[in-house]
């Protein structure tokens, strides 16, 4: 027997089958089972940021600064492309677990096999999309004459691993929603080492530039994707996959689409802000752009940390709602914003003591790394803030309303945006890296407050006590 197989063996316990790498969410202290669940899932996305921070590392090492520029400025690109679809998975998640929590396992297979055929469908239909829409973008964003083929050679490669990005996505959903952190993260641990061999090979080796590093993320990609289907084609019962059987329930898919729809529509307004946000920063030239790339790549470690505990959030309240465990509910939240608190200190301190040694990692041109610098204090500091926010969208998801925050999220953080790059941007006074920046906390702000107010309206509606 091997060391998959010994993990996947069946336990029984109170009269249910329950498998060893599965997590109860719904009985036992709280805040154990959720660091037990997030710290996987936090190094997996931490692995997943290291496919984009290589492809800078290694363009920036060894092509230089306008690659380096023109990687960055692909990041918001790929993600206005692929969030609509990507948030799909969010409502796989809270279908999973609800289901997983009131033990309907006939209910999760036939989700799962719609999952995996929306998935499939989803990407492919991406990969079209994007290259009829890359040139246009990438025009649109007021990108430097010298960046703007390096970028569309960068998307148009990577663009083909996007449907295997999805359908992982969809797959590793699964996983979360049945407690299974561990097994995606061995999964991105080889793909992360799959994608830095492949990078340092196709650059230095053989000379291709932007285009060796997206090449090399996209056959990662379809590694994980992969492996994961292998993983779940060997599953018994509920959470097996018939890889070559592909099947829509349209009641799963209506369930999925009724949370996932909305969160994938605010994750593409997210994204729509941000473009225009890069837009801005790539008026102040390719120094200012890479500057961006280095404190993205430094920031998107922050946000994976602190998106687990919101990953975890909703995994735990649905969990529990499935199984009518209401007393936990408030726990949970405690739990979430214990974690949120250390990793926002932990991470404050590390980039007022090292934040220009990590940015030194990438580049070593002064400006560009004073750029980095400053624009690390002034959104990691408050990062707090944004995780309170992405923690209280993870709870109210997790009870099944996706259409409020996100229209909460439009208002706050994407009109807001809008409207300093369109307004006050143009403004001398306003016209300026350091205020667009801090446009970042302040929309944080405006959108916590809010969804704290829709969170406790929410959580009134339900009893603080168990009931059968």
């Amino acid at each position: 027997m091997n060391r998959i197989e010994r993990e996947c063996r069946i336990e029984s316990k109170g009269g249910k089958v329950k498998k060893s790498y599965e997590l109860d969410m719904t009985t036992g202290a709280i805040l154990p089972k959720m660091l037990q669940f997030c710290f996987p899932l936090m190094f997996t996305g931490i692995l997943q940021l290291l496919f984009n921070a290589a492809d800078v590392f290694v363009v920036g090492k060894y092509v230089g600064a306008v690659a380096m520029a023109a990687v960055g400025t692909s990041g918001p690109i790929i993600n206005l492309l692929v969030n609509l679809f990507l948030g799909l998975s969010v409502g796989v998640n809270v279908a999973v677990a609800r289901y997983i929590g009131a033990n309907r396992r006939k209910d999760v297979e036939e989700l799962l096999a719609t999952a995996y055929t929306t998935a499939l469908l989803s990407g492919f239909l991406l990969l079209l999309i994007g290259n009829l829409l890359i040139s246009a973008i990438i025009q649109g964003m007021n990108t430097p004459e010298e960046v703007a083929p390096q970028a569309e050679t960068y998307l148009r490669y990577f663009s083909l691993g996007i449907p295997f990005m999805v359908l992982y996505d969809f797959l590793a959903a699964v996983f979360r929603a049945v407690g299974d952190t561990r097994r995606p993260l061995y999964v991105q641990i080889l793909a992360g080492l799959l994608n830095l061999a492949l990078n340092l090979n196709f650059v230095i080796q053989w000379k291709m530039g932007v285009a060796g590093v997206a090449i090399a993320t996209s056959i990662s990609q379809l590694f994980s994707a992969v492996v994961l289907v292998i993983l779940l084609a060997r599953e018994k019962e509920a959470l097996h996959l018939h890889p070559l059987r592909f099947r829509i329930h349209r009641d799963k898919l209506k369930k999925i689409v009724s949370i996932g729809l909305p969160a994938g529509i605010q994750g593409t307004l997210f994204s729509i802000s941000n473009v225009m946000i890069q837009s801005a920063i790539n008026t102040f030239g390719s120094q200012a752009m890479a500057a961006a790339t280095i404190s993205a790549n430094l920031e998107g470690f922050v946000y994976i940390s602190m998106n687990s505990i919101s990953q975890g959030q909703m995994s735990f309240v649905s969990q529990n709602l499935g199984a009518k465990k209401y007393s936990r509910l408030n726990s949970i939240l405690k739990s979430s914003l214990t974690l949120l608190f250390s990793i926002a200190l932990l991470t404050g301190i590390i980039v007022f003591f090292f934040g220009r040694n990590l940015a030194g990692i990438f580049t070593k041109d002064g400006e560009v790394l004073q750029y980095a610098k400053e624009r690390l204090e002034i959104i990691v500091y408050p990062y707090m803030i944004f995780g309170m926010m992405d923690t209280l969208v993870g709870a109210l998801r997790g009870f099944g309303c996706s259409i409020q925050p996100m229209f909460i999220s439009l208002v706050g953080i994407c009109l807001s945006r809008v409207f300093y790059v369109m307004v006050l941007f143009p403004m001398e006074f306003f016209h300026g890296l350091r205020p667009l920046y801090i446009s970042y906390p302040v929309s944080w702000m405006i959108t916590a407050f809010s969804l704290w107010i829709m969170y406790f309206y929410i959580r009134k509606q339900y009893p603080k006590v168990d009931y059968r």
